[in-house]
């Protein structure tokens, strides 16, 4: 016991501030590609935003269009760069739960689909179904047109299997 005590009153701080970090770094470095992916469903939902703005403002669009470039405002920017950031937070907070307070283990959560999730994966995957939905909102502000609404229309009773509808009527 002594000498467990005297092994934590010899480090420096950056090194306890590192022993704190490596469970939640683990955590995150094995969710990279899941994280890599909500990152690109952001941009993508920022070039959607995007053009889905000079569309509403009837601007031409154009490589070298300079009223394109103007139409691009800042507190807009700032409005994904503050989702981005809330998002980060949100998945953070849920890794340091799953790596400090649950000790590493995982916790599955069943949600009606096909697979368990663990609660790390639903941090990350429940902003992701959230900027696919955008995304899909700005095309149609767009072109007038959703293809999520429309493959909810084509496929009715596969979604409705997925999200557990029929188990409720039996």
């Amino acid at each position: 016991m002594k000498t467990t005590l005297a092994f934590f009153k010899n480090l420096t701080v950056a090194k306890k501030l590192l022993l704190i970090l490596a469970p939640i770094l683990t955590v995150l470095i094995s969710m990279k590609a899941a994280l890599i992916g909500l990152f690109i469903l952001i941009v993508i939902d920022l070039l959607t935003g995007i053009r889905k703005s000079i569309h509403e403002r009837h601007i031409r669009v154009g490589l070298f269009s300079k009223p394109m470039y103007m139409a691009v405002e800042s507190y807009l920017l700032r409005k994904t760069w503050k989702k981005a950031y809330e998002y980060g937070i949100g998945i953070l907070v849920v890794a340091t739960l799953r790596a400090l307070v649950f000790g590493g283990q995982e916790t599955l959560i069943n949600i009606g689909l096909a697979n368990k999730f663990s609660l790390v994966e639903l941090s990350v995957i429940i902003p992701a179904i959230i900027e696919i939905w955008s995304i899909f909102e700005n095309i149609e502000a767009i072109t007038g047109n959703n293809p999520l609404k429309k493959l909810f229309k084509l496929f009715p009773n596969f979604f409705k299997a997925l999200l557990g509808e029929d188990k409720d009527k039996k």
